[in-house]
């Protein structure tokens, strides 16, 4: 038998490392911001610290050198019609970035990103977690699907690589230095963190 899963979602993983002089340089610059403007916004965040979208004009090169590298991820999996034809190419995008900082007990609200079409987010400071479940602070993909793949017998899986999570969620631990790339209507939330340190991601919306 072969099954071939229909209908995926893509999440593109990277990662610039632990020690990126890029990633130093973005958690000394997004700390200062939060310093100076303690009040943020509240969007999807419960708790913690988020900016304005204006990433880029506090963050300088460095803001740009991390736009500029999704950017050049983004276009690799970014495939556009051109005269009936599917083509790679390199669309006109629109960015908008914002920082969060989440401290014990901070969490994100399930959430999408509409009028965007792939979002991002660069993990800056794991917080300690060290891509392990331990200290929460997981980002959680829902099934796009709803509870539509649990309704009858939710106890019956499918027995094949990436079924078991049907109707649920995908959890992932991030490390300092990891990139996740996502389709913008793909609901998220992030788990409760329960550490001591100090949890920073950046967030990028693309749109046309």
């Amino acid at each position: 038998m072969e099954i071939t899963p229909l209908f995926p979602t893509p999440l593109v993983k990277a990662s610039l490392g632990p020690n990126s002089a890029l990633i130093a340089r973005l958690r000394e610059i997004i700390l200062a911001r939060e310093a100076a403007t303690p009040d943020g916004v509240a969007h999807s965040n419960s708790g913690g610290w988020q900016s304005h979208d204006d990433f880029l004009s506090w963050t300088g090169d460095a803001g740009q050198a991390l736009i500029d590298g999704l950017t050049q991820m983004i276009n690799q999996v970014t495939l556009v019609v051109t005269d009936g034809e599917l083509r790679k190419a390199a669309p006109h995008w629109k960015t908008t970035a914002w920082a969060n900082i989440n401290r014990r007990g901070n969490a994100n609200m399930p959430h999408f990103h509409p009028g965007a079409y792939w979002s991002a987010v660069t993990y800056v400071d794991d917080g300690g977690i060290g891509g392990k479940p331990d200290l929460g602070g997981g980002i959680e993909f829902s099934d796009p699907r709803g509870p539509m793949p649990m309704m009858y017998a939710p106890t019956i899986k499918v027995n094949a690589k990436g079924f078991l999570s049907a109707g649920l969620g995908e959890q992932f631990w991030p490390e300092t230095g990891s990139i996740l790339i996502f389709p913008s209507w793909l609901l998220h939330s992030v788990t409760p963190y329960t550490g001591d340190g100090i949890r920073i991601s950046v967030a990028v919306n693309f749109s046309l």
